[in-house]
Formats: structure tokens, C-alpha cells, sequence
């Protein structure tokens, strides 16, 4: 993930959710939670285990929801470029194999995870622009998660804490 370090208007720590997906079928979805004002911190690999715990942080503040998989594709004008890796993945582009199965998996998972949100969450705001994200209450800012090479952690439960821990010392300064 780039932080772009840009100040969070509000005064508040905003939480942190970050999800590593992978086959629910197979055991390999792996999450972490961070409340940004009591910095308490849950984690699990059952995913249906996290939406309970969403509206007690969004009542309370903005949340940094990442997926730990690939969500955007780029868009390029030149076709021999359109599958190339995009910048950070380096030997491995989105487009190999492991890249476009969980591309493809992640189309149906982030379908689940949106509708559990509004179910749990009273009207909550998805945002894809960071600009447009202040930390209030019911904002909730979807980006791509990357954790990878030395940063790698064993298990799908350890990546997403590896990322939510990242993202949540920008919070502390009110970043992002």
C-alpha cells in the first residue's frame, strides 16, 4: 500500500480492517481489526466472526477496510502491456496465475463483505478515494492491501495483522 501521508480532517483515529483472501472453502481467509481510538485489536480466520464487531468502530469512527488481494486491473493503451505487473508486484503480475485466481475468487468475497457491512451498519459510506475520506463516522475506505516478499508473514491470519499494524501507525498520527 502507498501512504500518501495526506492529514485525516477529523480529530479521531480512524480503525483498521484488513483481509487476506483466499478460498473460504479451503481455511485460507485470514483478518485483523484495530479500533483506532482504543487500539484494542481482534483477528480470526472465520470471517462471518468480523462483522459483529464492525459497527461498534463504525459508530465511532472512519475504518480503512484493505483486502489482501487484487482488486483493481490497470487500464493501459497499449495492448501488449495490458497483462504486465503492475508497479511493486515485480516478478509476479496480477495476471499469473495465483494474481487472477484470487482476482477472480475476490469478485464474490467483496460482493459477501459489502452486503455484511450494510447489514450490520446502518447506511455506511464505501469510499474508493482517499481524498474524499475524513475519518468520520461511517466512512469506510476500500483499498488493495499488499503484503509480500520479506514482509510475508506465515498464515493468512499474520498478513492481515502485518498490514492492519502498518496502516494503524498512520492513524495514530492522523494520516493515511
Amino acid at each position: 500500500m502507498s501512504i500518501h501521508k495526506n492529514k485525516v480532517e477529523d480529530t479521531q483515529n480512524y480503525g483498521v480492517c484488513v483481509i487476506d483472501i483466499g478460498s473460504p472453502r479451503l481455511g485460507n481467509i485470514g483478518w485483523s481489526l484495530i479500533d483506532g481510538e482504543t487500539e484494542k485489536e481482534w483477528s480470526g480466520d472465520q470471517l462471518d466472526q468480523l462483522f459483529p464487531l464492525i459497527p461498534k468502530i463504525l459508530d465511532r469512527q472512519g475504518l480503512l477496510l484493505g483486502l489482501e488481494a487484487p482488486l483493481f486491473v490497470p487500464l493501459r493503451s497499449n495492448l501488449l502491456h495490458a497483462t504486465k505487473a503492475r508497479k511493486g508486484e515485480e516478478r509476479r503480475p496480477w495476471s499469473a496465475g495465483a494474481g487472477a485466481q484470487v482476482l477472480a475468487m475476490n469478485l464474490p468475497i467483496m460482493v459477501y463483505i459489502v452486503e455484511k457491512f450494510m447489514d450490520y451498519v446502518k447506511e455506511p459510506l464505501f469510499l474508493l478515494e482517499e481524498e474524499k475520506f475524513l475519518g468520520s463516522p461511517k466512512q469506510v475506505l476500500i483499498f488493495e492491501a499488499l503484503v509480500s516478499g520479506s514482509d510475508k508473514g506465515e498464515s493468512h491470519i499474520a498478513d492481515a495483522q502485518i498490514m492492519a499494524k502498518y496502516c494503524h501507525q498512520f492513524s495514530k498520527n492522523h494520516l493515511l
